[in-house]
C-alpha cells in the first residue's frame, strides 16, 4: 500500500493511470477506490488519478477531534508535494467537494481545475442530522468500509464530528469564490437536494468560469446512479481544458 505521513498520521492512497494528474477527494465515510474506481478505470489512459483515503477513513489513520476540512486540506497539500504533482485537477464529491473548494480558497492556484460532484456552499441555518437519524439512515455500504481497520462504529464517530463542525462553519464567501482562477465544473443529479441545485447556480453566478451539468434522474451520489453520464461530463470537461487537448472516451462504464 502506498502511504505518506503527515501530522503523525499514516495516510493511504493509490495511483491509477498515466497523464495529467487528477487528485480525487471522496465523500464523508467513503473511501478512495470505492468512490472513484469506475471514473478512474474509464479515463486512466488519459489521466493519472491520485486517490487517497482521507484521514480517519478506511486504511488511513484517525485521531479523534482532528477530522476537519482544514486538516484534510493540509493532508492533501502534503500529498501533492509527496507525489510531486504539477497542479492537479481536483475531482471531489459532497463533503469532498466542500473540502476541495476550501483547498483552492485557502491555497490559491493549487488546482488546475475543480470538478465538484453534488457540491454545497454550506448553510449555517440548515439542520444537522442527529445521532438517531444517522444511525437509522446512513448507508450500510459506507458503514462497512471502515470496520476492518477501525471498528464497526467508526463511521458514526466520523459523522458526529463532521456534523458538529458543519453546524459551526460559516457559509462560503462568494467574493472569494469569484477570485478562483481555475475553471470549475459542477455535476449534480436532478433529484439531489434542491438546495444544492440552487447553490450550484449561485456559485456559477459568482464565478464566471463555472459550468453546471445536471444529470437527469441522478440523486445525490450521481456518479453511482449515472456513472457513464458522469464520466462523459468529466471527460469532456478535462478534454477541453487539458494540454494536450485530446478528448478521452466517455465509456463504457459498467
Amino acid at each position: 500500500m502506498p502511504t505518506y505521513q503527515h501530522e503523525g498520521l499514516n495516510l493511504y492512497y493509490e495511483v491509477i493511470g498515466t497523464g495529467p494528474p487528477v487528485l480525487c477527494v471522496h465523500g464523508a465515510t467513503c473511501a478512495g477506490d470505492y468512490e472513484w474506481a469506475k471514473v478512474a478505470d474509464a479515463l486512466k489512459e488519459h489521466y493519472r488519478f491520485v486517490i487517497p483515503d482521507l484521514r480517519g477513513h478506511r486504511h488511513s489513520d484517525y485521531r479523534a477531534g482532528e477530522m476537519s476540512i482544514e486538516a484534510v486540506d493540509r493532508d492533501l497539500v502534503e500529498l501533492i508535494s509527496h507525489e510531486r504533482l504539477t497542479p492537479p485537477h481536483v475531482l471531489a464529491f459532497s463533503f469532498g467537494a466542500e473540502t476541495a473548494l476550501e483547498l483552492e480558497l485557502t491555497y490559491p492556484a493549487t488546482a488546475a481545475s475543480l470538478i465538484l460532484l453534488s457540491p454545497g456552499l454550506g448553510d449555517p441555518k440548515s439542520s444537522v442530522p442527529t445521532r438517531a437519524q444517522l444511525e437509522t439512515g446512513w448507508p450500510r455500504s459506507l458503514r462497512a468500509l471502515h470496520a476492518q481497520d477501525h471498528g464497526e462504529e467508526h463511521w458514526l464517530d466520523i459523522m458526529l464530528e463532521l456534523c458538529e463542525r458543519a453546524a459551526a462553519r460559516p457559509k462560503a464567501d462568494l467574493d472569494a469564490i469569484a477570485q478562483i482562477r481555475c475553471p470549475v465544473l459542477l455535476v449534480l443529479g436532478s433529484h439531489d437536494d434542491p438546495r444544492r441545485l440552487r447553490q450550484a447556480e449561485v456559485m456559477r453566478d459568482a464565478h464566471d468560469r463555472t459550468e453546471i451539468v445536471v444529470i437527469e434522474g441522478g440523486r445525490h451520489a450521481v456518479h453511482k446512479d449515472r456513472p457513464a453520464e458522469v464520466v462523459s461530463a468529466i471527460g469532456s470537461f478535462l478534454g477541453r481544458i487539458s494540454e494536450p487537448a485530446t478528448t478521452p472516451p466517455s465509456g463504457p462504464v459498467n
